[in-house]
């Protein structure tokens, strides 16, 4: 390939290698530890999710994050907002909870996914912690969707990157939580976001920040995942992705149509590579079909090179002066349990009282859809190691 070009080939060769490409991502998935459809998935638009994917008709992009996975009815936000990043992008902010709770948790969710990948967290934690029930409410939750993704704007292609996601985190912080503690939740891509402003300002850990869960995620070596395929698979995958990478980013209206045509193979992958139960629920699958669709191929391919050159290990320091929560299924096949397993043994958390290592049985990349229980179950219990930090002295300014 050319430095900055296309791969020089005769245009009908280009064409036929490009389909491949896009359709071995359908076989190979992607190094960026979400299911392969976030890669070549069709394009759901609202109009299309009618009864056969047993969500309400006529179902808007915006109303997706009030509906759960299953079709009940999500909490409705108690306020929403719009945060202008230091690039004067604007991203969707929502809330539950009263401002002047005693603790602020805020969930970033991971690549191609949007708020919405939170549903049954935001119900289950919104009746926990957020409502009045006759006392004060334990904590305020907050929710955005990253740069790209769901309802916030785009941002310059070289922006695509984990220290501005980081800094996008900062800008949220500022803007709905200038004061008071606040707990970070991140779901792979925003476990990494979590994991960069660490590395950008790591004085607010322990001071500002007082815990943090990594789910599903990973500090480095992404480009090295298998998936779990073949040996044969992976060469193909390492193979096709430049060409497939590079047609995102240069020609996404072929590679969106390119992606429609193999709509119910990536299909069958999501389901595949993002769940590790055969018998999990097929609305599960449709939701996630419908959540990631709307994020366009050239903002897939614009933060591929941040996700597969990602080495993080170095900001986990800071996570060592507040309650950490490191939670992976067993069955993960985007991001293995490795992963997770190394990030505990370098936190050097693990057993301590103030902090989790919790490993999912049968779970895959999208547990807190899969085993929503078990992880809404870990992040409130990390929340009263972190109630319990400030009650015995560790407040944060």
């Amino acid at each position: 390939m050319a430095r900055g070009g296309a791969p020089h080939k005769h245009p009908k060769a280009r064409k036929a290698g490009v389909v491949g490409a896009l359709l071995g991502l359908a076989a190979a998935g992607t190094a960026t530890g979400v299911a392969v459809s976030k890669i070549a998935a069709r394009r759901v638009r609202a109009a299309e999710l009618g009864p056969a994917a047993e969500l309400p008709e006529n179902l808007t992009e915006a109303q997706l994050r009030e509906v759960d996975p299953l079709g009940l009815e999500a909490r409705p936000a108690d306020r929403t907002a719009l945060v202008q990043t230091d690039d004067r992008v604007l991203l969707a902010v929502e809330e539950i909870g009263p401002r002047d709770a005693p603790l602020t948790v805020v969930f970033v969710h991971g690549y191609t996914l949007s708020m919405a990948s939170w549903a049954f967290q935001r119900r289950t934690l919104a009746a926990e912690l957020a409502t009045e029930n006759g006392h004060r409410p334990d904590a305020r939750l907050v929710f955005y969707d990253q740069r790209g993704h769901g309802a916030s704007g785009r941002g310059r292609p070289e922006n695509s990157t984990i220290e501005q996601l980081a800094r996008d985190l900062l800008a949220v912080l500022d803007a709905r939580v200038p004061r008071g503690p606040v707990v970070l939740v991140g779901h792979s891509m925003g476990g990494m976001t979590v994991m960069g402003l660490a590395a950008l300002r790591p004085e607010l850990f322990g001071s500002r920040v007082v815990g943090a869960a990594l789910v599903s995620t990973s500090s480095g070596n992404l480009a090295d995942l298998n998936f779990g395929l073949p040996e044969m698979l992976t060469r193909v995958r390492a193979a096709v992705l430049p060409v497939a990478a590079w047609t995102m980013r240069h020609r996404p209206a072929f590679a969106e149509r390119t992606r429609r045509v193999a709509a119910e193979l990536v299909s069958v992958a999501t389901r595949s590579l993002s769940f590790g139960s055969s018998d999990v629920d097929p609305a599960l699958g449709r939701y996630v079909d419908a959540m990631i669709a709307g994020t366009p191929v050239d903002v897939i391919a614009e933060f591929y090179p941040a996700l597969a050159g990602l080495d993080e290990t170095g900001s986990l320091e800071p996570l060592r002066a507040v309650p950490t929560l490191v939670l992976t299924g067993d069955r993960d096949k985007m991001i293995p349990k490795e992963h997770s397993d190394l990030i505990a043994e370098r936190l050097g958390r693990a057993g301590e009282a103030s902090s989790e290592y919790v490993v999912v049985p049968g779970a895959g990349h999208m547990v807190q859809l899969e085993r929503p229980d078990e992880v809404s179950a870990a992040i409130t219990a990390l929340l009263r190691r972190a109630g319990a930090g400030q009650r015995s002295g560790r407040a944060p300014r």
